[in-house]
């Protein structure tokens, strides 16, 4: 009897390799499976305790922590700029506050204190400008810059900003700070002191609006302080030969005791900079909770309340916007900041 494969048999065969044919093509039309994200640790190097950088960027660590899923960031105090762009570059933090020109200088290889060589250190966003102020008083015969000459000055403590930033504004004028008057290097509450007592006659600062030293020398019974003003074609000169350290700005009138106009002067930007390989969509998920989230940072910096998506663009000088990280530009092109 000749054996063969029944109709039934071959009806079943025929429903169980198209139910798996219709399951290998189910399978082949799902998504690949995701990796599960990594997690992201990191620290922001700020500054001194005693600075703003230092709680401000605690405050920001502890928003990342808690409100950017995966990602896990603490400060670290330094001395400030320069150390934290090395550490930055070296791979040691993974914000790190400085100031808008340095963005620019390292991007150039001319920031030899933290590199030898460019480096690809790029803008996150800004916080805050800081007007160079140039502080006497009434009865100094200072008037402007050029009148330092012969007088005794303080440019500010060794290493400091302050000091770098005075240096580049004396450089530009021709002034030389060791020949043409007698040099201190104090801080903004040293140079009070010493103003008072008699024994300084201008000091510079670079510093936020207003200085608590500088309200305090403003507010000494009998004394009156005045601002040099750095306008003009002196403003002009220096950001000629620094076009990318400085911008024009003004202290507004009352923002010290008894100052009735407004002075005009230069200033940099603090500022928080990356590595350019920083992971762009979780830079954009930092920025967005840093805004989503600005009333937790306001117990370490009062005017936090106050920053906008436009300022924490625009107060950036041109040159250091050019390297702005792609995660903050989403950000702000999404804001509208951004055109195009």
């Amino acid at each position: 009897m000749r054996r063969g494969i029944s109709k039934g048999v071959l009806t079943i065969l025929a429903v169980v390799i198209l139910i798996v044919l219709l399951a290998i093509g189910y399978y082949l039309t799902l998504p690949a499976p995701t990796k599960p994200r990594e997690k992201l640790s990191f620290s922001i190097a700020t500054g001194t305790t005693g600075g703003v950088w230092y709680p401000l960027g605690g405050a920001i660590a502890g928003v990342i922590t808690k409100y950017v899923p995966d990602t896990e960031a603490t400060a670290e105090a330094t001395t400030a700029a320069i150390d934290n762009l090395r550490l930055l570059v070296a791979g040691k933090a993974g914000m790190a506050w400085c100031y808008d020109y340095h963005i620019v200088l390292l991007n150039q290889g001319k920031l030899t204190q933290v590199s030898d060589k460019p480096q690809p250190v790029r803008l996150f966003m800004a916080f805050y400008e800081q007007p160079l102020h140039i502080v006497t008083y009434e009865g100094s015969g200072i008037n402007t810059i050029y009148d330092l000459k012969g007088k005794r000055v303080s440019t500010g403590p060794p290493a400091s900003g302050t000091e770098e930033q005075a240096l580049y504004v004396l450089s530009a004028l021709g002034i030389d700070p060791d020949k043409d008057f007698v040099r201190e290097k104090l801080s903004p509450a040293d140079s009070g002191s010493a103003m008072k007592d008699g024994k300084l006659d201008a000091f510079f600062w670079s510093g936020a609006v207003p200085t608590s030293s500088i309200v305090d020398l403003a507010t000494t019974p009998g004394f009156k302080i005045k601002f040099i003003p750095i306008s003009g074609e002196i403003a002009d000169k220096i950001i000629k030969m620094y076009p990318a350290v400085f911008h024009k700005t003004k202290i507004p009138k009352g923002s010290y005791p008894g100052l009735e106009e407004d002075v005009e002067t230069i200033a940099i930007t603090a500022v928080i900079a990356v590595m350019d390989n920083f992971p762009a969509d979780r830079l954009y998920e930092i920025i967005k909770a840093i805004f989503d989230h600005k009333d937790e940072l306001a117990a370490a910096w009062k005017k936090a309340t106050q920053l906008t998506p436009e300022k924490a663009y625009m107060q950036a000088g041109e040159e250091a916007r050019k390297y702005l990280h792609p995660g903050a530009e989403k950000f702000f092109k999404e804001m509208g900041v951004i055109k195009g």
